[in-house]
């Protein structure tokens, strides 16, 4: 399976090194569950569906802390939240999410409005 580095277009920063995407409806359901943390620069990245118009997320079960960014279809940044275990988090208007290493919000100095932009890496 690929990964993609991800990083703020319009920050010009290197968000993420390491991120897969979440293709299937398992990986979609799991999504960090299975992780005890989360490294520095790895994270998942998970596609909405055209025909819903919000992205919704949660960190029931989860281990630790995740930045969360949501993202329209155009990866033009929505919302921005770090999420701690046992919560939930949504944005109308998204189709994507990406789940990064809490800090990664702070470190790349991401705002709303801003530009994400992906590339295949492996």
């Amino acid at each position: 399976m690929p990964s993609y580095t991800v990083h703020n277009a319009t920050r010009q920063i290197i968000i993420g090194t390491r991120i897969e995407l979440a293709t299937t409806p398992q990986a979609r359901r799991v999504g960090l569950l299975k992780h005890d943390r989360l490294e520095i620069g790895h994270g998942l990245l998970i596609p909405g569906r055209n025909w819903f118009p919000f992205m919704a997320i949660h960190s029931i079960r989860m281990k630790f802390p995740i930045d969360v960014f949501f993202l329209d279809r155009n990866n033009r940044v929505l919302g921005l939240e770090t999420l701690r275990p046992n919560r939930v988090a949504w944005v109308m208007g998204a189709q994507w999410v990406l789940e990064m290493a809490e800090g990664a919000i702070a470190v790349s100095g991401s705002q709303e409005g801003d530009v994400i932009a992906f590339t295949i890496t492996a």
